[in-house]
């Protein structure tokens, strides 16, 4: 009796050992990612880990005054690391290492409704990401509404700037000129749209050298692409206009799906090859790297291979 008593006794011990070492991994886990989601509200704008990349260097786009600059404008500002009020345009220059460069370019134009920029979401979060690509990456300052300005306006000539910068420094900074592409997000998607109607192979009779350069992108990446309350009809996309490339969640409400949908269906009766990556849900801001769950976060495994295939981009050897 006392043998089968203390058998029992030692079984309901270990049982209850057992249930405490359980508990105690199940509030470790849960104590995790309590601190994981303390990091991420301390840091709502970066993921975990995040180092912030330094630039090889900011260039102002124009020499002197933006054209069409409106007197009496709002101050620039810089609250929460996103720009508004921007009147004088700039473009953040980061370089992959010479020893992983793949000759690709990318002028990324953060989102923000054209009232301000994201820029720590959509440019600095992808930085590393992109060089481990071989990619270069520009981010373009490119000007808000700040006044009485025409916003739609500003921001497409500076994605003409930006553009013919790039493709006449290409040598310079070690980029194929026959490989830069335009990213948008939101806003800067719809800038990215309005460049693929809007481009020229440049002015041979400009006395400013960049100007005299094509500010046609060789390909487009539109995230989340927003219309501007325009229509389709509004933008002349043509069979000359670059492959582009559209990433969309389905419970999109700010930009929703269907004009995404209407410039595919556009670009491609056009023979313009493009690519239509759509995921369920995710929202508006199903597509920033780090920062969400979920297979729009990953949209640049199925950018990259595109790129491949259309000949924008090459993979790197692997490392021995």
């Amino acid at each position: 009796m006392t043998k089968r008593f203390t058998k029992r006794l030692g079984t309901i011990c270990l049982w209850l050992l057992v249930g405490a070492l359980a508990a105690s991994w199940a509030l470790t886990a849960e104590g995790e990612k309590e601190k994981e989601k303390e990091k991420a509200a301390a840091n709502p704008n970066h993921p975990p880990g995040f180092v912030k990349p330094e630039p090889n260097a900011v260039i102002q786009l124009w020499p002197g005054d933006a054209p069409g600059l409106v007197p009496g404008g709002k101050a620039e500002t810089f609250v929460n690391e996103r720009y508004a009020n921007v009147s004088v345009p700039q473009l953040f220059v980061y370089l992959p290492p010479k020893e992983k460069a793949s000759g690709t370019a990318l002028v990324i134009c953060a989102g923000g409704g054209y009232g301000h920029l994201s820029m720590c979401l959509h440019v600095e979060n992808v930085v590393k990401l992109l060089h481990d690509q071989g990619i270069a990456v520009f981010g373009l300052k490119y000007r808000t509404r700040y006044g009485a300005n025409d916003v739609a306006a500003d921001a497409l000539a500076d994605g003409k700037r930006a553009v013919r910068i790039v493709r006449s420094r290409a040598a310079e900074w070690g980029i194929d000129p026959h490989r830069i592409g335009i990213q948008g997000y939101s806003a800067g998607a719809n800038l990215a749209l309005n460049l693929a109607g809007h481009f020229d192979d440049g002015d041979p009779k400009a006395a400013d050298a960049i100007e005299r350069v094509s500010c046609r992108p060789d390909f487009c990446a539109m995230m989340c692409l927003w219309p501007n309350e325009r229509t389709i009809a509004d933008y002349p996309l043509s069979k000359n206009s670059p492959p582009t490339f559209f990433a969309h969640a389905k419970d999109d409400t700010i930009a929703p799906i269907s004009f995404a949908r209407e410039a595919d269906e556009k670009l491609r009766g056009l023979g313009v090859p493009t690519e239509m990556f759509v995921i369920e849900s995710g929202g508006h801001g199903a597509f920033h790297c780090g920062m969400v769950d979920g297979p729009g976060a990953r949209w640049p495994e199925s950018l990259l291979p595109w790129l491949e295939k259309i000949k924008m981009w090459r993979r790197l050897p692997p490392t021995p």
